[in-house]
């Protein structure tokens, strides 16, 4: 009489939970995985924009102003010569790619999420934020917060930021506030880039 060989239902059991375990490990490491993909693209994008707003400089004299979208994201203005903390975001000039392409084109934040309420502009709210903080100085209403005359001297002539693993772009750096790789993969802060320094540094001079 011919025997059938199978598994019995203990190690039925114990190869779920060995590919259950698996799993659980696998998972994490995927995820932190696309998250250093990102910071690391986010870096690279950033990178080709200031190279881009320096070309900017050299033939215009001057960097590119910034547009606004407003807190109802319904308001977007051009150049913005208001300063609301609770605009959505800040954005580059389209001098950037036109008529001159400095940069072939602008690009999104792979941090960000999608805003909820009515949509002002889909690819500008995507966009990484930037501030030419010389004309940000002087949209301040008079007079300006104690802040204002530490932008500059602490950060430059521009500063971008993304929204970092956190995905609450703009919010930290108001906090002063940046992403630290070294708190792992999901630390709180923006990524920053100024034109002073190209690594992430915070506003020494704001305490």
């Amino acid at each position: 009489m011919m025997r059938h060989k199978g598994f019995t239902l203990i190690e039925l059991l114990i190869v779920i939970a060995i590919i259950a375990i698996l799993a659980l490990i696998a998972i994490p490491n995927f995820l932190e995985a696309q998250t250093r993909a990102k910071v690391s693209r986010t870096i690279a994008d950033m990178r080709s924009l200031a190279t881009a707003l320096e070309a900017y400089q050299v033939d215009q004299n001057a960097y590119p102003p910034y547009g606004r979208i407003d807190a109802t994201n319904t308001i977007v203005q051009f150049p913005a010569t208001v300063n609301a903390m609770t605009d959505k975001m800040c954005f580059v000039s389209r001098a950037l790619t036109t008529p001159v392409a400095f940069v072939t084109r602008l690009f999104e934040d792979p941090f960000f999420l999608t805003v909820q309420g009515p949509p002002s502009d889909p690819q500008l709210i995507h966009e990484y934020e930037y501030l030419n903080l010389r004309q940000h100085v002087g949209n301040f209403v008079p007079p300006p917060p104690p802040f204002a005359v530490t932008l500059i001297p602490a950060w430059g002539e521009w500063r971008m930021v993304a929204a970092g693993p956190d995905q609450d772009r703009g919010m930290d750096i108001k906090s002063n506030k940046t992403y630290d790789p070294t708190n792992g993969t999901i630390s709180d802060g923006d990524i920053v880039r100024c034109q002073l320094y190209a690594d992430q540094r915070l506003n020494t001079i704001m305490k």
